[in-house]
């Protein structure tokens, strides 16, 4: 599925809703329409949609001026989605983000899965939040300003969870960028 750039130029990134572990959180744009469907292809394994998106993370990051000494972790996927994938999608994104002329570090191996977790999909926010306690962990300390990447917060448990474990192993601050999102009301 090819976009038009005037459907690409559309995508209005915002500021999403305040998060209890997050400093802040943008996103690329809401979850519906054609960036809907690029997101399910590319998380369901179709890596067309890779340059389109990780292009609106870059656009998210500079329209809110976050280019210089962060440093960018993708949430992990599990073994099994990148096996059933054939790539880690959120890393992936994050290195198509670097190839774009930014000046983020980029750290893929720090934050990991400590335990299985469930697919979040149809889980309550009490659900999400069970499912991911404890989720996960990281592999050294880790000092300065952190930028967590994921494809679309809904209720946040999956940032906030990663976000505590950053901040335990030393970082601050830890902000978010995910392709979609709800944005924040007044």
């Amino acid at each position: 599925m090819d976009f038009c750039q005037t459907c690409t130029e559309k995508v209005r990134p915002f500021r999403a809703r305040d998060l209890s572990e997050l400093d802040a959180c943008f996103c690329a744009g809401e979850y519906s329409g054609w960036l809907r469907e690029a997101i399910i292809g590319f998380k369901n394994g179709d890596p067309r949609y890779f340059e389109l998106l990780s292009s609106l993370l870059h656009k998210t990051l500079k329209k809110f001026e976050i280019e210089e000494y962060w440093t960018l972790i993708p949430i992990p996927s599990s073994h099994q989605k990148i096996k059933e994938r054939g790539f880690d999608s959120i890393s992936r994104l994050c290195e198509g983000i670097n190839r774009q002329g930014s000046s983020l570090k980029l750290d893929t191996s720090n934050l990991y899965l400590r335990k299985t977790v469930i697919d979040q999909v149809g889980l309550s926010a009490v659900q999400r939040q069970e499912n991911l306690n404890g989720a996960f962990g990281v592999r050294r300390t880790m000092f300065g300003k952190a930028i967590i990447v994921d494809d679309v917060v809904t209720t946040g448990a999956t940032l906030n969870s990663a976000a505590r474990a950053l901040k335990y192993a030393g970082v601050q601050p830890v902000i978010a960028v995910t392709l979609c999102g709800s944005p924040k009301t007044r």
